[in-house]
């Protein structure tokens, strides 16, 4: 087994920006596109991959340590956990023995599930495997790491799959009418945290003044001319972190420099997915259409072709202090926020939900930060000894323990480790949620019925048809 999990590896080291585009080129030739076509399409989604990574090393280096320095500034602070990022926890999760078998595990769910009309949704997204190997991992150790606990992580993975796949499918036209990408639904699960979220949203949309508001940067643009630009606004927004973190006025430009980068670069590099994709799109709706007569179908990507969506940044730096903030105040948090300072499983979550309304996807972020950083205190210790088990990450000497603040659907998972935990016999706060997540689930799908079709009849709809 150790040399099927050391091949899988070698491969998977080498990022999705290379994985995706090659298993892309693949299913491109299974479902009769022309080699060159299918080549094309392949290598033009890993060049748009690789330009978001690009910018996302900028954006992911520049403001964490703007945020550091601005901690710094602040004598007495001590912090048990550090945020070290996805990198470092992707990293440890594959490290996992059993990682490897996380994918035969989605293969058959995704399969299943198809063929038997529940969901619309072919998830080629094999590189966030890794996020079920954690919820194993995790869920193994929770329960005492004995082969009962293992049985039980599988399971919670296994449920992890079908709820990306029922989110793909409940989020498809939002994230069209914000993508204009068409074929395509986002299988990643960071959208799941719109489970708890909506019924937020919908609170906010009955506050009087809150549901007038319809503010994109778009809005912003037409109503204040070049102060409502992308790039200025990223100035903007550089310019007070910079003088919050105490830099220079070398370090103040060039962060002001940097951020105006940020948010306006990533939604030019974001077009390049519509261009790879299409031609994919229209191949597997024929490919399809021709088994399954009737029956449309759509291909589950990555988070990243939700990254061209202006609100996504503008909403990220602005949510960034206040992840410095709500570090210190909040007096259960033992993390320090560094390189998921942005939290952009967050943001991006809250923006699809708002749909792109810079208020309410910063309100939504705003609340959900204290959800973020005690998700990333509770699973401090199980990142640190998985660490440990697997060698994979050697801790920084001064560093207590690891974590990773942009916990990708951080409301979820910690609901359903409490519950998890009543099998160690702490009932509370397990036997709430075990109240709690069906009427959420409840909610959810008599909510996200109506957000579909009001996406829908905004943007047409993918296939030009408003749904019914």
């Amino acid at each position: 087994m150790d040399a099927v999990l050391n091949f899988i590896r070698s491969i998977l080291d080498v990022g999705p920006n290379v994985v995706l585009p090659v298993i892309m080129f693949i299913l491109g030739l299974a479902i009769g596109m022309k080699p060159s076509k299918a080549l094309g399409a392949g290598l033009l989604l890993g060049v748009a991959f690789t330009g978001m990574f690009t910018f996302f090393g900028l954006a992911f280096d520049a403001l964490p340590k703007a945020g550091q320095a601005m901690v710094e500034r602040i004598p007495g602070l001590r912090f048990e956990a550090y945020d070290f990022g996805w990198t470092v926890a992707a990293t440890i999760s594959w490290a996992w023995p059993f990682a490897v078998f996380m994918f035969p595990l989605q293969i058959a769910i995704n399969i299943v599930m198809l063929a038997m009309g529940w969901t619309k949704c072919l998830n080629v997204d094999m590189w966030n495997v890794w996020h079920k190997a954690t919820l194993g991992a995790f869920t193994t150790a929770l329960l005492g790491n004995t082969p009962t606990a293992l049985a039980i992580g599988f399971l919670v993975a296994g449920l992890w799959v079908v709820m990306e796949l029922i989110s793909a499918d409940y989020t498809r036209e939002q994230v069209y009418n914000l993508t204009r990408i068409p074929g395509i639904a986002v299988s990643h699960n960071m959208l799941l945290d719109i489970l708890w979220m909506a019924p937020i949203l919908d609170v906010l949309d009955r506050i009087p003044f809150l549901s007038q508001i319809r503010t994109s940067p778009a809005d912003l643009r037409r109503r204040i001319g070049i102060f409502g630009e992308n790039y200025v606004l990223g100035a903007i927004l550089g310019l007070i972190f910079g003088i919050l973190a105490g830099y220079d006025l070398k370090g103040i430009a060039t962060l002001v420099i940097q951020c105006a980068t940020i948010v306006t670069l990533f939604p030019m590099i974001a077009g390049l997915f519509a261009r790879a994709l299409a031609p994919v799109s229209e191949a597997a709706q024929e490919f399809m259409q021709k088994r399954f007569p009737g029956r449309s179908f759509y291909i589950g990507l990555d988070w990243p072709v939700l990254a061209g969506i202006d609100a996504v940044w503008v909403t990220g730096i602005l949510v960034a202090p206040f992840a410095l903030l709500f570090a210190i105040i909040l007096p259960y948090n033992t993390t320090l926020p560094f390189a998921s300072i942005i939290v952009v499983s967050l943001v991006v979550t809250a923006t699809v939900l708002a749909q792109g309304d810079l208020v309410k996807s910063f309100l939504l972020s705003i609340i959900g930060l204290p959800v973020y950083l005690g998700a990333a205190t509770f699973f401090a210790p199980y990142f640190t000894e998985l660490a440990k088990q697997t060698g994979t990450f050697q801790i920084p000497e001064g560093y207590g323990m690891i974590t990773w603040l942009e916990m990708n659907a951080a409301g979820l998972r910690l609901m359903v480790f409490s519950v998890l935990d009543i099998l160690n016999g702490r009932f509370l706060p397990g036997a709430l949620f075990v109240i709690v997540l069906p009427l959420l689930g409840w909610y959810y799908f008599r909510t996200m019925k109506r957000r579909e079709r009001a996406a829908a009849q905004q943007s047409g709809g993918i296939a030009g048809v408003v749904p019914a």
